[in-house]
């Protein structure tokens, strides 16, 4: 466990702002545990992810919210023995933000690196045209990229194989 002052993140909800155990969470607002920090069925803390695409891992993304939060105090760092990164937090307290609307969250990922933008995009976030035209525009120059966005927006099967044979 680490004592860390500040750390900036996302945190995940359900449509109505709940967590995936229940509790209600509002904007603006603090929440603090003092039980054990950590993850597991016998750990406490509030879990948000530093990566705005990870957070899509713990949510459907057709069906999610997301707030930027502020987590401070004692913090664990999770490890993903899936995907082999670390980017899951677990905090004493942590404040709500603001509450992300869905071109915040587009913008968002578009600020990121390519392999982020395809973290995101295997997430199964749909993209509207002119959201994925926005993709297509930052990254023209990507071919992974724009193989992620045929493959998980326009449905083509073959993206990948295409894709391999130009490289």
């Amino acid at each position: 466990m680490e004592n860390v002052t500040e750390r900036k993140g996302f945190k995940g909800f359900n449509e109505d702002m709940t967590n995936r155990y229940g509790q209600k969470f509002e904007e603006g607002k603090t929440y603090h545990t003092d039980e054990e920090i950590g993850f597991g069925n016998d750990k406490y803390g509030f879990h948000f992810c530093e990566k705005i695409e990870d957070v899509f891992r713990y949510f459907d993304p057709e069906n999610i919210k997301i707030a930027r939060v502020t987590a401070t105090g004692n913090m664990v760092e999770g490890f993903d023995d899936y995907n082999e990164y670390y980017d899951m937090y677990s905090a004493e307290t942590i404040h709500i933000d603001h509450i992300l609307s869905r071109e915040e969250i587009v913008l968002e990922i578009l600020s990121g690196s390519p392999l982020r933008v395809c973290r995101f995009l295997s997430t199964g976030f749909k993209l509207n045209s002119e959201e994925e035209m926005l993709f297509r525009s930052k990254f023209a120059n990507d071919g992974l990229v724009n193989t992620f966005l045929d493959f998980y927006v326009r449905e083509d099967k073959d993206a990948f194989k295409k894709w391999c044979k130009v490289m």
